[in-house]
Parts: structure tokens; C-alpha cells; sequence
């Protein structure tokens, strides 16, 4: 491992970037904060120390830009993952490794920023769909009933739909509420499905194609949350165990300890936020989940051994969710548990998809 004369520990922020050097050989530390992020004046102050020198900062809001802009300067400069950045312990939220900025592609960081947009549509189509039943329950306009199997009827059916057109507000001002939220729901899902489609042909173009399919051989895993999980870990095989991929994704329980006592608290919540969220919302398929192979489209080009793998872990968790209700277990709680099993079993798959690849 080379010997650096200086290391740099940066905290960069949108709006201002403070850059710490440590010499490594007396200790002595200089800090200097930089209004905004002028990469060429940080890097000219950087200059003025000792080298070899290495930049590193902590992953987040700007992701590899400020690499990008410091390579291209002559700074060596890494990605810390949180995960692996010394913690006080009095920090209950922690993660597991450490991530090369050098390893991802900028192509891999464009499907994390698509995954975020895509988030972000979804949200606005639950929002304007929201929006739209709240204005028809006020009104008094109440799509219920049962079908003909007794189960209670579902919105934005096609049935739905058509009993929508027949909806009249009394008044001039509730007829044009009403066109403008439809409006606003149908412009919503256009752009979701507008953004879905260049998503996947991103996704498809990219290194972690094979992946993002190889994922979605379990239950629980779509698309959304197969491409977000392959971008965010990027390369499967920098993680040595699933317990590490579970506390990266802020799903392993938080703890306090005290002396002998070690008290375990609910999930740390750290790392990638949305993964996070998918991967929870994903688990909730299992409440109505039977045990039966999930079916997937015989032109995915996923192998037959991964996808028997994706079998045995989706029965796996559903008989392990099942056990936990069994003895009295909050569905929320053994959902969180599930969830924090589900990405164990994605980095799994992951891992195998890049064995069969070498």
C-alpha cells in the first residue's frame, strides 16, 4: 500500500466544501473552507503540501462529481462510504464498506440518478391520484361495492375509469376540478411511463444489465428495485457477507451498548434511502404471498441455476415471515426483518450472476 505524505478529508457541500489536510508524519492538521466548490482553487491548495497526497469524502448529495473534477486536476481522490468512516459510540446508525470511486462507471451513476427520477415520478402519480379521490370523497362520489368473486373493487381500474366518466359535479367549478385532476393524473403517468421506458434502456445498456435481471428471480424484486440495488452496490464482490449488505442499507438493527449490555434498537436507517424503501415495500408482497415458483419471461436470459436460487430464497422468506407471525410478531416488525433478508438474497443472486460472468 503506497505511503502518502498528506491525506485530505473533504466535506463538500453544495453551497461550500472544507478541506482538512493531516500530515501524516507530524499529525499537524490545517483546515480551510472553500465558499462553493471551486475544484481548481482546492486543488492548487492542495499542491502546496507534501506528496503523494489522497483526497477522500464522504459519499452523498454531489456523488462523483467532486472525483471526477479532482482527477481530471491531477488529485487522487476516493468515495468514502459512510459505511466505513470511524463512527463515535454514541452513533447508533452505521454502515459496511468502503467504495472506489474509480470503480464505478459514469453510466452506473447515471442509473442512480435515473432511479431517483423515476422515484420521484412515481410520487407525483400517487400524489395527483390522491388528490383526485380526496376531491371526489368530498363530493360525495364513492366508488365502492364488491365483484362478483366478493372482494372489495380496486381504483384506476378499467372499471374505475368508466365510472369516472360518468361522475357530475353540480356545479361549473366542480366540473372543471374535476377535468383538470384527471388532466393531472394522466400527465403524471404519461411521464412515469415515458421515464420507465428510457430507465430500462439504460439499464439494459449498462454493466449491470445481467444483474438487474438476475435480481428480480425472487419475489419482492421488480425492476425498480433490481436496477437501484445493482447501481447503489455497483461491484457485488466488494461486499464479504450479507450481513454487511444488510447494515449498508440501514436495515440491521441499531445498537447501544454499555459494558456488558448490548441493547438492540429498530433499523439504523443509514445508507441509500430509496433502496431502502423498495426493498421494504417489496417485502410487503409476501403478506399475500403463496408458495408457488414466481413466473418470469422465458427471453430475460436470466440462467436456470439463478433463477432456482431466486425460488429457494422467496420460499425462504415467506416461510420465515410466516414463522415470525406465528409467534405473535408485529407484521411491521417481521416486514423490516423480511426486508433485511431480501437484500441479503439480492446480493446473493448479484454475486452469482458475476461468477457465472467470469
Amino acid at each position: 500500500m503506497p505511503k502518502y505524505s498528506t491525506a485530505f478529508g473533504m466535506d463538500v457541500h453544495l453551497r461550500s466544501t472544507t478541506v482538512c489536510a493531516l500530515d501524516a508524519d507530524t499529525g499537524e492538521a490545517v483546515t480551510r473552507r472553500f465558499p462553493g466548490n471551486p475544484w481548481g482553487e482546492i486543488a492548487g491548495w492542495m499542491d502546496g503540501f507534501p506528496g503523494p497526497s489522497l483526497a477522500a469524502y464522504e459519499s452523498g448529495y454531489l456523488g462523483f462529481a467532486p472525483q471526477r473534477e479532482l482527477a481530471g486536476l491531477g488529485v487522487e481522490c476516493v468515495v468514502a462510504a459512510v459505511s466505513k468512516i470511524p463512527r463515535s459510540a454514541a452513533d447508533s446508525a452505521s454502515k459496511n464498506d468502503r467504495n472506489d470511486a474509480a470503480r464505478m462507471a459514469p453510466e452506473v451513476e447515471g442509473i442512480r440518478d435515473l432511479a431517483g427520477a423515476y422515484d420521484g415520478a412515481t410520487a407525483r402519480l400517487a400524489t395527483a391520484k390522491q388528490r383526485l379521490l380526496a376531491f371526489l370523497a368530498k363530493r360525495g362520489f364513492v366508488y365502492g361495492g364488491t365483484t362478483p368473486a366478493g372482494n372489495p373493487r380496486k381504483y384506476w381500474t378499467y372499471d374505475f375509469l368508466r365510472w369516472l366518466d360518468k361522475v357530475r359535479p353540480e356545479d361549473d367549478g366542480g366540473v372543471r376540478t374535476l377535468a383538470a385532476l384527471r388532466n393531472e393524473v394522466e400527465a403524471a403517468a404519461e411521464a412515469r411511463a415515458d421515464l420507465l421506458s428510457e430507465y430500462r434502456a439504460a439499464v439494459d445498456a449498462s454493466p449491470i444489465a445481467a444483474e438487474a435481471a438476475a435480481l428480480q428471480s425472487i419475489k419482492g424484486c421488480a425492476f425498480a428495485l433490481a436496477a437501484a440495488f445493482s447501481a447503489e452496490v455497483g461491484d457485488f464482490t466488494r461486499f464479504r457477507s450479507g450481513r454487511q449488505v444488510t447494515a449498508y442499507f440501514g436495515l440491521a438493527p441499531s445498537q447501544r451498548s454499555s459494558g456488558d449490555s448490548v441493547r438492540l434498537g429498530g433499523i439504523s436507517g443509514a445508507g441509500n434511502a430509496l433502496v431502502r424503501k423498495l426493498a421494504v415495500e417489496g417485502s410487503w408482497c409476501y403478506a399475500a404471498a403463496r408458495h408457488q415458483p414466481k413466473l418470469m419471461p422465458r427471453d430475460t436470459g436470466v440462467p436456470l441455476e439463478i433463477r432456482m436460487h431466486g425460488r429457494k430464497g422467496s420460499e425462504r422468506l415467506l416461510r420465515r415471515r410466516d414463522e415470525m407471525l406465528a409467534r405473535g410478531v408485529p407484521a411491521a416488525k417481521a416486514n423490516a426483518a423480511t426486508a433485511a433478508e431480501l437484500v441479503r438474497w439480492l446480493w446473493a443472486l448479484g454475486m452469482m450472476c458475476r461468477e457465472g460472468a467470469e
